[in-house]
């Protein structure tokens, strides 16, 4: 059976592993945080956990996160920009009280994983929405235009089989070329009021 070195699992752990105290002085940090950071761990340990973080960072924590954990003892999955070596990066940070095996000290311990795949990955799909809207937006008008030039080129001729039907309504005839002039009559001025309506409805 394998014996587990903790050590390297704690320094090698993949995300940010930090130890602060009540008051935010960081005790401990692991390997994997210090890369990101691009300093040694003697440059880190004595440093305040929020002197991490960037401008608007460090003031979200500072009114909302530090009293949360104050009151709580833990907060969970706190979105937070740390300041690394290749600038601002994206964590969600996720700390809880404990109680130091040693001096019996309060501290707190920390996780700090990074989210900027994540947050590059959800853009790219918000981008991709937005683009699959415009192209229905552009679709759909597309077809409301094709649909409103096909309404007027139906209601051309419509417009002359009524002006056939008014010259008819004048011509002597018996009652059966009546009652077809009149039934064509209805059915013409029907459909013309349904394509009028769709050419509203398209114009609304």
């Amino acid at each position: 059976m394998l014996s587990v070195n903790f050590v390297s699992l704690y320094h090698h752990a993949p995300c940010g592993l930090l130890t602060f105290d009540i008051n935010g002085t960081i005790l401990y940090a692991n390997q994997t945080l210090l890369t990101w950071l691009g300093k040694t761990a003697e440059a880190v340990t004595g440093t305040k956990f929020t002197d991490l973080l960037e401008k608007g960072g460090k003031i979200y924590y500072q009114l909302f996160v530090h009293p949360l954990l104050q009151l709580k003892n833990e907060v969970n999955e706190v979105n937070l920009y740390i300041n690394s070596a290749r600038g601002a990066m994206p964590c969600l940070f996720s700390a809880s009280l404990f109680t130091e095996c040693d001096t019996a000290e309060l501290v707190f311990n920390a996780t700090l994983f990074k989210v900027a795949d994540r947050k590059k990955y959800e853009e790219e799909l918000l981008m991709k929405k937005k683009q699959a809207e415009a192209e229905n937006e552009a679709q759909t008008a597309t077809l409301e235009e094709v649909a409103f030039a096909q309404s007027h080129l139906v209601r051309a001729p419509l417009a002359n089989i009524l002006g056939l039907i008014s010259l008819l309504e004048h011509i002597d005839m018996d009652e059966e070329g009546k009652s077809i002039v009149q039934m064509v009559q209805t059915s013409a001025v029907q459909l013309d009021k349904k394509i009028r309506a769709l050419a509203d409805k398209l114009n609304s």
